[in-house]
């Protein structure tokens, strides 16, 4: 998977700074990145914050961390007080020196494919909750459904000049409809008029006004047409969709 696409960027960066405000993590000193592992190097792809981006990339001058370890085994691991850490002593140490006293990290899955971790940083010991990596779990799980029907748009689209941002803006509309009707209790209806909501577009559109969503297959079959709008954040509730927040600053790199 190539993670250099900005829309891609952006999308993991708006849905793990809604993963976090969900957890309220920014009352908790709760931050995030994004680790990138390859050569057996690793990197960063996008920080939340600058602690958060300092914490993540001091794992380049080590040979071992909490990051690698997850990519590695598929699971989540969690380092509760990185001043008593001893599986990682190094790591910890330069850890604690930023500020990170805690920290979880979660791997896209198949790890093998993505080779990618979602982390989630925090100023003080023992921070994170079952609750917490539960959600954070959850998430890595449908950011990586997301990215595999992307990659099999790439490979779709692989003989074409390149991928759009509309066509990928597709597949991530897609995906956020089917969230909302699977895992928030939505009908079809209510998930449309919710993100044509928040998107600031009209809640109604006129009768076979349709987009074309890649469907999670593989990669074979043909488009399935859904009526969809762009992307957008998805509800903590099914009675009331939340206020529509802000957009948050994000730093991402150069």
């Amino acid at each position: 998977m190539h993670f250099n696409d900005p829309d891609i960027g952006a999308f993991l960066g708006e849905v793990v700074t809604g993963l976090v405000h969900d957890i309220g993590g920014p009352g908790r000193g709760i931050s995030w990145a994004i680790t990138l592992l390859r050569s057996g190097e690793t990197s960063t792809l996008i920080a939340g914050s600058a602690l958060s981006r300092a914490a993540d990339e001091a794992q380049r001058s080590f040979d071992d961390g909490p990051a690698r370890e997850a990519v590695r085994s598929g699971e989540f691991v969690v380092m509760g007080d990185t001043s008593l850490e001893r599986r990682w002593p190094g790591y910890a140490s330069t850890a604690a020196a930023e500020g990170v006293r805690s920290l979880v990290s979660v791997p896209l899955v198949p790890a093998e494919s993505f080779r990618a971790a979602v982390n989630l940083y925090a100023p003080w010991p023992h921070v994170f909750t079952s609750a917490d990596i539960t959600a954070a779990v959850r998430l890595a799980r449908q950011v990586s459904r997301a990215l595999i029907l992307v990659q099999q748009m790439m490979l779709r689209y692989a003989g074409s000049a390149e991928l759009s941002s509309a066509q990928l803006s597709r597949v991530l509309a897609g995906l956020a409809l089917r969230t909302l009707v699977r895992d928030y209790g939505f009908s079809e209806e209510g998930a449309l008029d919710y993100l044509r909501s928040v998107a600031g577009g009209p809640v109604r559109e006129p009768a076979g006004s349709t987009v074309h969503v890649l469907g999670a297959d593989s990669g074979q079959g043909p488009e399935v047409p859904q009526t969809s709008p762009p992307l957008a954040p998805v509800p903590r509730a099914v009675d009331a969709p939340p206020v529509r927040r802000r957009r948050r600053r994000v730093e991402s790199p150069a």
